[in-house]
């Protein structure tokens, strides 16, 4: 089988997430995806982030179907979410499996200072995802040629959806519409629980 890792803050997850999973799942012919909200990022400030409890509902209310599954692994395991130890404890899960792990083109670009980073290339393949015109598929695969050593990396050209977790927080504290860039249940979950100024 083949699975896909994909983490983040998802503070809040959007539609932008789901649209991506979606198609880094079906070019890359993945049969699961696992969507890993982190506890604490090593490549982002913490500033802001809302109960991890609020941030498991909503990517359940959002990859709500078959393809997806919603870990709590790393939120449960606590302290920062190097991301070779979720891999090492989805080996334990998965050992017959092969799995593949979702980043941006910045993310990938940055990847060497990642903690362990050949440690992971040995667990997973990467799954790459240009989004800037300035950062080309060539300069992807040469910097995965030249920095990783032709490490298994693919890499997807792929149109996002321009839309960002911080411009919808943004959105939500001055009372603006986040119409389009967050799911209906999202948005309910949001006022329910009375999240981002709301």
């Amino acid at each position: 089988m083949k699975i896909g890792m994909y983490g983040g803050s998802f503070n809040p997850p959007h539609n932008g997430h789901l649209y991506l999973a979606n198609e880094v799942g079906s070019l890359a012919g993945l049969d699961k995806i696992i969507i890993i909200p982190s506890n604490i990022s090593p490549q982002k400030s913490n500033n802001g982030n809302i109960d991890p409890v609020h941030r498991i509902n909503m990517c359940k209310a959002v990859f709500d179907s078959p393809l997806f599954e919603v870990s709590d692994c790393e939120i449960a395991r606590g302290g920062k979410s190097f991301t070779v130890d979720t891999l090492s404890y989805l080996k334990q899960q998965y050992p017959d499996d092969e799995l593949y792990l979702f980043m941006g083109s910045d993310m990938l670009l940055s990847f060497h200072t990642w903690f362990r980073y050949e440690d992971i290339l040995k667990m997973c393949t990467l799954c790459a995802i240009s989004r800037d015109d300035d950062e080309s598929a060539d300069m992807l695969k040469n910097y995965a040629d030249t920095v990783l050593h032709g490490g298994n990396v693919l890499i997807f050209d792929i149109e996002p959806i321009e839309v960002s977790s911080s411009l919808i927080r943004e959105n939500l504290s001055e009372g603006k519409s986040c119409k389009g860039l967050i799911s209906e249940k999202t948005s309910e979950y949001i006022k329910e629980n009375k999240l981002y100024g709301q």
